[in-house]
């Protein structure tokens, strides 16, 4: 509304509103809500004191904080009693943790052992020896002790985490009882706001015609500057409040992911426990065994040796009595049979003594074997991971050699074609006899006992398991193309689960009238002559109905004329015939995708990949109908299980990245490299996403 500053009572109104300005008291500080808040906000200052080494500073910080809250539970005992006991027992406890820093002496700089490490309090070293090697039981004794401080710590960290996590949920209650309370009372400001407004108009109207004094106006424009300031007031309020939720939500999470990552870790460390003392008590039992057998042979041996003091004795006595040479001749066999069963049974003790010893280095050789194979057993998984993509690639690839070529197919390029399938074949079965020598690796080390030497056998044929090439397959790595298909050792990689395609060879003379028919649709199709094509494939069906070839070729077509239901009927009729195609399977679930049909075109995509597992759009697909069905972890497990089979694929890191920029809370960082990706495998850039990105950029900006 437009005022004339010539009216004498908007002119009285002005300065009654200039006298409020200057002369309007200051409202004492005397809501608790607000003295809570100033407090809350010295808390960053003086935790980012204390971590810069200004304890000074955080200490005066921390006892103006203490002085707050004391301040506001004397003057208001009723105000949210819990949660200030919380936070006056967090300062005090920073008081103490900073007072300490501050009285307590720097200690003295010295070579610290590495994190980890128990270094056992040796007794003093024998010159010339290094001291004798700790026994199993005590090196296993040792580790549990370990293991147990470890389990303590983390127990203790897991409770302080509970602490945590239930003062900042008392955090996060407070701040939106406060935003609900901000809100409730802005409302209310902006409804007595609005009557003031229409009461002022009105008061002017009336001023002006006379029937209303000058100060009844001013009266009013002073009660609306006051709701405007309170209102101002809790706006602030409000915003602090938000900050204080949003700041308590983020730590809310951070308190739950570290809580759940100090359950993995103490489920980890006691399954590791678990297997070590179970490889312990196996130990044991041996060496107890070991034990048990030697005491049995030195008892026998002390028993020899007895018998031979009496035969001994018996022998002596018998010579002075002058018995019958016969007879002396008897004891005297039977003494030396003794004597060799009693150097027998002496090298028996001496042998299971050191079988007992070498018992004790096998287990810990064969722990170190374990360690070894384990590590090896990942990287095969890697390199198959690797193999399943390369031969995926290498497949797609032949398919596209036979459908450009098609009746032009060359010898030379069929023979490549056969070779290549070759290659494949034969390293398919090289990692087949590498899976069985894995297994049979760890059958050897299940057994627990030495080293044997098909152990030693197979271990060396997982190391030197090699591909080699004849000269002919070598010719094939002339194009560029085809040597960085290869990789760069030369060596085609792949795994058991890839498929080979069947060799059709090359079209035969004289064809079919169906064959032709097929071949002009195909033409047709790929000058995207969609009805052409259509009409062909049905004249190739009514040749013969059950052709398959023709029926996928007549439901893709329809497809791409958008005539959506008779695409539908045509595969339909397909996968009646064959259930298991999995080309029809997909183009079913585009045209269900198409119809928005989301359950049945995901139903039609996990059949096809059933058949077709490296089908990277096929996962493309499933990711943007589960981002439909709100099916967010499984969208997100799709986009990336494409792009393991497809790198190069643009629209799934594109897709991804819309996926985290709409997650609640949304993921800006992994949105933005998901983005950057996209746009550079050649996605035309999108200025909506790209403008929720930069939002996101500037909020957090303002944020800090």
């Amino acid at each position: 509304m437009k005022f004339h500053t010539s009216h004498p009572a908007l002119l009285a109104g002005l300065r009654l509103l200039a006298m409020c300005l200057t002369a309007l008291p200051v409202k004492a500080a005397d809501d608790p809500g607000d003295e809570y808040f100033r407090g809350y906000m010295m808390l960053k200052d003086a935790e980012k004191m204390e971590s810069e080494g200004n304890l000074n500073g955080a200490f005066s910080l921390y006892q103006q904080m203490a002085e707050i809250f004391d301040g506001v539970a004397r003057a208001h005992p009723e105000w949210q009693p819990g949660m200030l006991a919380t936070r006056r027992s967090l300062v005090e406890k920073a008081m103490n943790r900073v007072q300490a820093g501050l009285i307590q002496p720097a200690a003295p700089a010295q070579a610290a052992p590495a994190a980890g490490l128990v270094i056992p309090q040796a007794g003093p070293a024998q010159p010339g020896t290094s001291g004798p090697l700790p026994s199993l039981t005590e090196a296993l004794a040792q580790w549990e002790q370990t293991w147990r401080q470890r389990m303590t710590e983390l127990e203790t960290q897991n409770s302080q985490m509970q602490v945590d996590l239930g003062k900042w949920q008392q955090w996060y209650q407070w701040a939106s009882g406060e935003i609900t309370t901000a809100r409730q009372r802005m409302t209310e400001l902006e409804r007595k706001s609005a009557t003031l407004e229409a009461a002022i108009q009105a008061m002017q109207v009336e001023v002006a015609a006379g029937r209303a004094k000058a100060s009844e106006l001013d009266a009013l424009t002073k009660e609306k500057l006051a709701i405007e300031v309170e209102y101002r007031k809790v706006s602030q309020r409000l915003n602090g409040a938000e900050l204080a939720a949003r700041e308590a939500s983020q730590k809310l999470a951070d308190a739950s992911l570290r809580i759940s990552e100090l359950e993995t870790e103490r489920n980890k460390a006691l399954a590791e426990r678990d297997a070590a003392v179970k490889e312990r008590d196996t130990a044991m039992t041996e060496r107890d065994s070991a034990a048990s057998a030697r005491d049995a042979a030195v008892a026998e041996r002390d028993k020899l040796k007895t018998q031979n003091l009496g035969m001994t004795a018996e022998i002596e006595s018998l010579k002075k009595a002058n018995p019958a040479a016969e007879e002396v001749k008897k004891l005297i066999a039977e003494n030396e049979r003794l004597r060799s069963d009693l150097e027998s049974a002496q090298k028996q003790i001496v042998t299971l003594k050191a079988d007992v010893s070498r018992k004790d280095q096998e287990v810990a050789a064969l722990r170190s074997q374990v360690a070894t194979l384990q590590g090896e057993i990942a990287t095969l998984r890697q390199e198959s991971a690797a193999y399943q993509t390369q031969v995926a690639d290498l497949t797609l690839q032949l398919k596209n050699l036979s459908s450009e070529g098609g009746a032009m197919l060359t010898p030379e390029l069929a023979r490549e074609n056969e070779l290549l399938r070759e290659i494949i074949m034969r390293q398919l079965r090289g990692q087949y006899r590498q899976q069985q020598a894995k297994e049979l690796v760890l059958a050897e080390l299940k057994k627990m006992e030495g080293v044997s030497r098909d152990l030693l056998e197979q271990v060396q044929e997982l190391e030197t398991n090699r591909l080699a090439l004849t000269p002919d397959e070598e010719k094939l790595f002339t194009d560029p193309a085809v040597r960085e298909m290869l990789g760069q050792d030369g060596g085609i990689q792949g795994t058991l689960i890839a498929r080979i395609p069947k060799n059709d060879g090359a079209a035969k003379p004289g064809a079919s009238p169906v064959d032709t028919l097929l071949n002009s649709a195909n033409e047709a199709f790929a000058a995207q002559r969609f009805a052409e094509a259509a009409g062909l494939f049905e004249d190739a069906l009514r040749a013969d109905p059950q052709n398959t070839t023709a029926l996928v070729g007549l439901g893709y077509a329809r497809q791409r004329e958008n005539k959506l239901d008779a695409a539908a009927a045509a595969l339909k009729k397909c996968l009646a015939i064959d259930p298991g195609h999995d080309l029809a399977s997909f183009h079913l679930g585009v045209t269900h995708f198409k119809q928005q049909q989301w359950q049945d075109s995901m139903a039609s995509f996990e059949k096809s990949l059933a058949k077709a597992p490296n089908n990277a759009r096929a996962r493309h697909y499933l990711g943007i109908i589960s981002t439909k069905l709100n099916l967010l972890d499984r969208a997100e497990r799709e986009f990336k299980t494409a792009l393991a089979i497809d790198p190069a694929y643009g629209e799934a890191h594109f897709n991804l990245a819309v996926l985290y920029a709409t997650w609640d809370p949304p993921q800006w960082d992994k949105a933005k490299a998901e983005y950057e990706q996209a746009l550079k495998k050649g996605v035309t850039p999108d200025e909506a996403l790209e403008k929720l990105l930069n939002g996101s950029a500037a909020k957090s900006v303002s944020a800090r």
